[in-house]
């Protein structure tokens, strides 16, 4: 009976010690943020910079509001490197509560730099309300905001705005810049009619040493029942020198297979 005794009462000791321990260790993070807060408040802009870097990883399963507040008004610093940086603090916390700001720089931002931040820190969310700010995207200048709109916009998945995205889809496939439309085959889940056409229009104009660009159409293919001048093509690509092509050759001709067989 003692040795119970005993048991139950080191069992209930550690416990109490590991309480102790956590309630310690949120004190500890509580005045750190608010140290950093501080320092943001009070710093020039290269502890600024520093101040939003560190509370970010401070952040915990609540009682963030104090580190979400610092980040999005150093969301609006003077300095573009700590506006940047405080956008890849949002989107590392995820917090709903920040998304409405984080639209709205990924919106209207001048700087280049700091609205690709802000629209692959919205991408996060993967919202479809924020389809206008991707398509948006799509139209500017910049190819690495280009690049980022189409990923927020393949990340969207919802039934409804699926067959209204495609004609954006299609525009980044045939984008001038190889990154964005090797971001929107590798990426795309959606099959359509009309995007089948532009994929194979994309593939049987492309060269056999054109490895990159290869690989991503026959990525975006695989799923499709092939008409007959892509599937020749494709059974062409299975003697390729390139041991990733040939297997995802053989992946798409399977999978036309498979769909062929099921209309029999």
């Amino acid at each position: 009976m003692r040795t119970v005794l005993s048991i139950s009462l080191i069992i209930s000791a550690l416990f109490l010690s590991d309480c102790n321990m956590l309630q310690r260790a949120e004190i500890i993070r509580r005045q750190n943020v608010r140290n950093a807060a501080n320092r943001y408040a009070m710093g020039g802009w290269q502890q600024r910079l520093e101040a939003v870097r560190e509370i970010v990883s401070y952040y915990g399963p609540e009682k963030n509001t104090l580190i979400i507040g610092t980040l999005l008004v150093a969301a609006q610093d003077p300095y573009t490197s700590i506006r940047i940086e405080a956008l890849k603090g949002l989107a590392r916390c995820k917090d709903k509560s920040t998304q409405a700001a984080i639209k709205k720089i990924a919106a209207d931002e001048k700087s280049p730099d700091v609205r690709w931040y802000a629209v692959k820190a919205l991408r996060v969310f993967k919202d479809p309300s924020d389809i206008d700010v991707f398509t948006k995207g799509l139209q500017s200048e910049d190819w690495l905001i280009r690049e980022a709109s189409i990923r927020g916009l393949l990340v969207l998945d919802d039934e409804t705005i699926k067959k209204s995205l495609i004609p954006f889809i299609i525009q980044a496939i045939n984008d001038p810049e190889a990154s964005v439309a090797l971001t929107a085959l590798r990426r795309l889940k959606i099959k359509d009619g009309k995007l089948y056409r532009t994929i194979v229009d994309k593939f049987n104009s492309c060269n056999e040493y054109n490895y990159s660009l290869l690989m991503a159409t026959l990525i975006a293919l695989n799923g499709y029942k092939l008409d007959e001048k892509t599937k020749n093509k494709v059974i062409n690509l299975l003697v390729h020198p390139n041991i990733k092509i040939r297997i995802l050759a053989l992946r798409v001709l399977k999978k036309d297979k498979m769909l062929t067989t099921l209309e029999k």
